[in-house]
């Protein structure tokens, strides 16, 4: 239990110091940066499987979360071509309209997803849905992700 709390407070703590620097313009490559190194770590640390498969993508993806993942991440619906999953975890961004500072954070997710075969786009971001959660769509690397028109693009939200 408490390498579980420890693990949630460095994720919370790296969540928040991120969220601070995808809030501010002149940080965009730090934000860019700091969130691939991040996920680079998470990478050497786990060393997922590639895969091609759309249920597989998506089970890596929550494999790479904090140890909540099941609760936390759920993958919600898989089809032939995208699985979507969600992210109930109270962002601090939830509510502040800025979609391009949540773009930036979810570097890291989007990271995490090409290196294990895919691709992440986030359809409906905290921070503009007023919803408590935001909802991503995973395709494998390489598929048209024309349809999938990201938050951070979307007009009326």
């Amino acid at each position: 239990m408490k390498k579980f709390l420890e693990k949630q407070v460095v994720f919370n703590v790296t969540l928040r110091v991120f969220v601070f620097f995808a809030q501010r313009r002149g940080f965009s490559h730090l934000t860019q940066w700091a969130t691939t190194q991040a996920a680079k770590l998470n990478l050497a640390l786990n060393r997922p499987k590639s895969s091609t498969e759309v249920e597989k993508l998506a089970q890596t993806w929550q494999d790479l979360m904090p140890p909540d993942g099941q609760a936390y991440f759920p993958i919600k619906e898989v089809n032939a071509d995208t699985a979507f999953t969600e992210i109930h975890l109270a962002c601090p961004l939830r509510g502040t309209g800025n979609v391009h500072a949540c773009y930036k954070l979810m570097n890291y997710d989007r990271e995490l997803t090409r290196k294990a075969g895919g691709e992440l786009s986030v359809r409906e971001s905290q921070s503009n849905s007023r919803k408590n959660y935001c909802r991503l769509a995973i395709r494998p690397l390489g598929s048209d992700t024309s349809d999938l028109v990201a938050a951070h693009e979307q007009r009326d939200v």
